[in-house]
Parts: C-alpha cells; sequence; structure tokens
C-alpha cells in the first residue's frame, strides 16, 4: 500500500505527516487525533520499533514518529494496529453491557425461582480459527498421460 492510500484508510484519524530534521537527524511523524479517551497500546513502541508521543495541548492527538531509515510503514502499521484494538475494546464493552443487562434481566425477573438461577450457567461457542484463502492448485498433466492422448489421436 502506498502513503497516499495508507492516509486514506486511517481516514478522520489522519492529520498530517511531516519528515523533519532533529538534532541533525531525519525524523518521520504521522500525527493522528483520536476520539478523547482512546489510549495508545502501552507496547505498541517495542512492538513497531517507533516512538509515540502525546500532544498535551490537545486532547487525543498523538504523534508516531520514526528516523527515516525505519520509514513509514512501521509508523502506520502502529497506528492500524492501535485503531483496530481500540475499536475491538470499545465493542466489547458493548456486548459486555448488552450481556449484562440480558443477566441483570432475568435476575429481575421474578418468575424466575432462586433455584432456577442457582442452575445458571454460562457458555460460549469456541469458532474455529479462519482457514486463509488459497488457490486451487490444479495438477501439471504428466508425460504419461500426454503419450496415451497422442496415441489415441494416431489409431
Amino acid at each position: 500500500m502506498n502513503i497516499k492510500e495508507r492516509i486514506t484508510k486511517l481516514g478522520k484519524y489522519f492529520k498530517e505527516m511531516q519528515i523533519t530534521n532533529i538534532d541533525g537527524t531525519q525524523i518521520i511523524y504521522v500525527v493522528v487525533s483520536f476520539p478523547i479517551g482512546w489510549i495508545v497500546d502501552e507496547n505498541i513502541e517495542e512492538k513497531f520499533g517507533i516512538s509515540v508521543r502525546k500532544n498535551e495541548g490537545t486532547p487525543g492527538e498523538y504523534y508516531f514518529l520514526a528516523d527515516i531509515e525505519t520509514g513509514e510503514v512501521p509508523i502506520f502499521d502502529a497506528i492500524d494496529y492501535n485503531i483496530n484494538k481500540m475499536k475491538s475494546a470499545i465493542e466489547r464493552g458493548n456486548l459486555l453491557k448488552e450481556k449484562t443487562n440480558e443477566l441483570r434481566a432475568i435476575f429481575e425477573d421474578e418468575d424466575v425461582t432462586l433455584e432456577e438461577l442457582k442452575t445458571l450457567t454460562i457458555t460460549y461457542t469456541k469458532l474455529p480459527p479462519e482457514v486463509p484463502a488459497h488457490e486451487e492448485i490444479i495438477p501439471l498433466q504428466t508425460k504419461k498421460r500426454g503419450k496415451k492422448k497422442e496415441e489415441k489421436k494416431d489409431e
């Protein structure tokens, strides 16, 4: 994916991208603006080999940066990773609220006896891992098969 596509993918979170010289070192950085309350994963710097700085003057704004040799790819990868992680956390939180409300409704229903509540169990079905898509492999014809076809043509 080129830089334009990476920026487009970030959409509303992207603010700016710059290359600058700090103390004789060329630095590339991307500024993003996350919703208030979003955090940056504490292991992201180590995981992607970049640095992240919070803009104390603007809530939700972060600088993802690296030296020019490292390049922009790990910066964009780190931002994508963080966005996906935060969206997943929000979705998990919403599911927790939903399931908590379902449980609350069961416990508040006076038609459900205490004995029935004691038998309540929580189960879930673990989904099998996704199988990556693969190309269909068509075996090549062997020489033996090729000869038979030629022999049939001669007859």
